[in-house]
């Protein structure tokens, strides 16, 4: 394990926070995504791990008569933030442990927020923070609880990203992983764009020929 530990400063007190080696103990039974780094957290109410791994942030235009359209970063520019369980932790009927996304504690309650991804550069808005409440549920996070994991993501983030070369590192395995599917996507995209397109040239070529038809029962006026 990395025995370097930052502490940042937050308002609600000081955080420690420290990067796990993919090696550690602590992360025998713990889901990694792909090209995630996961960070121990520990500090006043605050408790567990922060994983965090590349996002892409593709962006999505809307037409109404062409559709939908994804346009897609080449490099991701996004962080996703992964910690809390939204399913079930409990053994497997043979006994054995499952495997769980990070774990959280904020206050002595499990605190998860799926699917999240925010900006980089430090320009972190609030996001959603429920609560666990069962395997499978999960109600909206107390106010102070909120506001203690924004605290602490932010502190996280801005320890994740002080590091240039790592996140480059990341970036790069991230994008390597993720082009295959990225490029099947794209590819069943500009299939259906150039249906639409031979769609529209045959309209274009009706219309055309049925101009050229009628162009001598009505002329054009002359200027």
């Amino acid at each position: 394990m990395s025995m370097t530990t930052t502490t940042a400063a937050t308002i609600f007190g000081p955080v420690r926070i420290q990067r796990l080696e993919p090696t550690s103990p602590e992360l025998a039974m713990v889901r990694r995504q792909v090209a995630a780094h996961i960070y121990a957290v520990d500090g006043n109410e605050v408790a567990g791990m922060v994983a965090i791994s590349p996002a892409y942030d593709d962006e999505e235009q809307g037409d109404m008569f062409l559709g939908k359209e994804t346009v897609r970063a080449l490099v991701p520019t996004r962080f996703s933030v992964f910690f809390g369980q939204s399913a079930s932790v409990r053994p497997l009927p043979d006994g054995r442990p499952v495997r769980h996304s990070p774990i959280l504690t904020i206050g002595g309650a499990e605190v998860l927020s799926p699917c999240l991804t925010l900006a980089r550069g430090g320009d972190t808005t609030d996001f959603r923070v429920t609560v666990r409440t069962g395997d499978w549920t999960s109600r909206p996070a107390p106010a102070l609880v909120a506001a203690s994991t924004h605290e602490a993501i932010r502190a996280v983030l801005t320890v994740h990203e002080a590091d240039a070369d790592r996140v480059s590192a990341a970036d790069r395995a991230y994008a390597q992983y993720r082009t295959p599917d990225r490029r099947t996507s794209a590819q069943s995209d500009l299939r259906a764009a150039r249906r639409l397109r031979d769609q529209l040239q045959a309209r274009i070529t009706r219309l055309e020929a049925y101009l050229a038809a009628t162009e001598s029962e009505h002329p054009h006026p002359r200027s």
